[in-house]
């Protein structure tokens, strides 16, 4: 660290760097071998060694260059990574440590040892000058995580270049012609949501028209500008709608033994929660239902103590096509199956503290939620809900595909079936009519799922059957 002149804030590297070189020359203490070699039983690869706090230039991707940026980035070495081939490297330019192994090292020269400003190796200060031929060999370097140390024997900064003053154009600015018939975001509206009369009431401006669209869209847009969805528990208990859809969605977890109502536990700090709302629509603009969700804060959870695998599978596209293909080439029947409330049937295995949530309240003070299934926002929540579905899968038969775990396959004698999951979305496909209903009377029993029917709409896809096949549609 003496030797690079190095500013003291990376000694955290200095000793991950030097840990790095003592385990790997040997000592007498263990007979003349390294403590790598006695602990891997080989000789460490020396070939790698680099001055530490030399000057590297690191090659950047080319993906990410256009023909006049730089094709190196001009760093600082400052030692290994574990688990990783490259080198850990201080980008001198834009202040950023990152890992490369695409390096070239000039090990003679240290960027920081012609700097003779005693205050450099502790606090970098922004008063202080430098001359400029020791300014073009050193990067200005202004961790933020450091206070800025006065210095009494600098002079004073000289006063900034005054610009001139920015001369704006006078000329009318008017909109490309070619986004005459698109809906551009107008600005220059209130905020406030029109109702249908304002609509019909709006001139046909440059950047709005709706003399495009015909009757049923326009009643569409009417509907989705008129209603706004509430932002906050004490926004959406002013309306009843919201109120019996709040109710509704407590009831059901409380029914489905989401949750049980606990003292709680000292030194423990429960996760907060929140209302979310959303107005359903459909096709034409008309109101579905209104939906009401409560979602976890998981912002304060702590891996390994109350979350820890939290990666879930979904299907791949490529499946998706691929399977709605073979139903069309061999004419099978081809199904959807949506889940209700997917995420609140993982059993968790944690200690789970929740606060209670706006619109229950109890008796005793100080009392939390303990999570019993899984709810909405946590980091497990989907994990914990392929685990639930996997199982009841695999207890009636139907078999992982070792090409996407999403994936499940039964087939018998005469029947073959294909169930692909994407979340809460399922596709059902095969030859047997009676399959089908038997695997859905099973799922409906289990989580509650919703019969789509024929598969007309899964992830963006738009699908449309014929006697000739099926047509996909991807516009939205």
């Amino acid at each position: 660290m003496f030797q690079s002149k190095l500013p003291k804030h990376f000694w955290s590297y200095v000793i991950h760097h030097a840990t790095f070189l003592i385990n790997r020359v040997s000592t007498p203490l263990l007979n003349n071998l390294s403590p790598y070699q006695v602990l891997y039983e080989s000789l460490p690869d020396i070939n790698d060694f680099k001055v530490f706090g030399s000057l590297c230039y690191a090659s950047t991707l080319q993906a990410h260059r256009s023909k006049l940026d730089s094709r190196a980035r001009k760093c600082v070495f400052l030692g290994y990574k574990s688990g990783f081939k490259g080198f850990v490297l201080y980008d001198l330019n834009s202040r950023e440590i990152f890992i490369s192994k695409h390096v070239t090292f000039h090990d003679h020269i240290l960027p920081y040892t012609n700097s003779n400003v005693t205050h450099w190796e502790y606090f970098p200060s922004k008063s202080s000058s430098v001359s400029h031929n020791e300014s073009d060999s050193l990067p200005d370097i202004h961790p933020s995580t450091f206070d800025d140390t006065p210095s009494t024997t600098t002079p004073p900064l000289a006063s900034p270049l005054e610009l001139p003053p920015i001369i704006r154009s006078s000329r009318i600015r008017h909109p490309p012609s070619h986004l005459k018939d698109f809906v551009c975001h107008v600005s220059n509206q209130s905020s406030s949501p029109p109702s249908s009369t304002d609509f019909l009431s709006y001139p046909i401006t440059d950047s709005l028209s709706y003399n495009k669209l015909s009757n049923q869209h326009l009643h569409s847009v009417f509907s989705l500008q008129t209603h706004t969805e509430p932002k906050s528990y004490v926004e959406a208990s002013k309306f009843d709608c919201w109120k019996k859809t709040m109710e509704t969605e407590l009831t059901a977890l409380i029914q489905t033994g989401t949750w049980k109502i606990v003292d709680l536990p000292p030194n423990i700090k429960p996760i907060g929660c929140r209302w979310v709302y959303k107005i359903k629509h459909h096709a034409d603009g008309s109101i579905e239902r209104f939906k009401a969700r409560l979602v976890a804060k998981v912002y304060n959870q702590i891996e390994g103590l109350d979350y820890f695998d939290t990666y879930s599978l979904v299907a791949k596209m490529t499946t998706v096509r691929l399977v709605i293909a073979l139903a069309s080439i061999h004419h099978w029947f081809i199904h959807q199956l949506d889940v209700n409330n997917a995420f609140l049937h993982g059993q968790l295995q944690e200690d789970v503290y929740m606060q209670l949530p706006s619109g229950i309240n109890v008796s005793k003070p100080n009392q939390v939620c303990k999570l019993v299934k899984s709810l909405y926002g946590l980091k497990q929540a989907s994990r914990k809900w392929y685990e639930r579905l996997t199982s009841l899968l695999l207890a009636q038969g139907y078999k992982h595909a070792n090409s996407d775990h999403s994936l499940f396959t039964k087939s018998t004698a005469t029947t073959f079936t294909v169930l692909l999951v994407y979340v809460d979305d399922i596709i059902l496909v095969g030859n047997s009519i009676s399959e089908f209903k038997n695997i859905k009377s099973i799922l409906h029993a289990s989580f509650k799922i919703n019969d789509l029917g024929q598969l007309k709409y899964f992830l963006g896809l738009e699908v449309a059957h014929s006697q000739k096949g099926i047509s996909l549609c991807p516009r939205k």
